[in-house]
């Protein structure tokens, strides 16, 4: 598996750095989108359900998911990895003095299994060369501005 990256300049974040000095840094890029219908569909080719069990079951994963979430359950979903709820807080000298309000806006982590971890550590770069405004590409196709995919 190889992920598309650019080189975008940007300011220099480090502490010893000449106030206004850039660096180029990486951006990986994703070139397409997959829909759910097409995911769905191919997940039915891989297995004996038909598109609509894929779809089905899918929500009621996401159903399970949000009751369970809502309660503070940590979801296991095997090799795909755990969903959890998290919210940190403001916070006080006194136990007290301590109410719900102060409680920041609550989040849910994912942390990958086997099967995600397996594909973070396969994964290898490769430069994405986009066409500047103007220039025409010299062998067919429409034109490729920066920044559109």
């Amino acid at each position: 598996m190889s992920l598309n990256y650019r080189l975008v300049r940007r300011p220099d974040m480090r502490k010893d750095a000449a106030e206004g000095s850039k660096l180029y840094y990486a951006q990986v890029r994703s070139l397409k989108k997959l829909k759910f219908e097409k995911f769905c569909n191919m997940v039915a080719v891989r297995s004996s359900a038909f598109v609509g069990d894929v779809k089905l079951v899918i929500d009621g994963i996401l159903s399970v998911m949000e009751e369970r979430l809502e309660e503070g359950d940590v979801i296991q979903l095997g090799r795909l990895g755990n969903f959890r709820m998290v919210a940190g807080s403001k916070g006080v000298e006194n136990e007290a003095d301590f109410n719900t309000s102060f409680f920041n806006k609550a989040r849910i982590v994912f942390s990958p299994g086997t099967m995600l971890t397996q594909v973070k550590k396969n994964v290898t770069f490769e430069h994405l060369d986009l066409v500047p405004a103007g220039d025409k590409p010299s062998s067919g196709g429409g034109e490729e501005k920066p920044g559109e995919l």
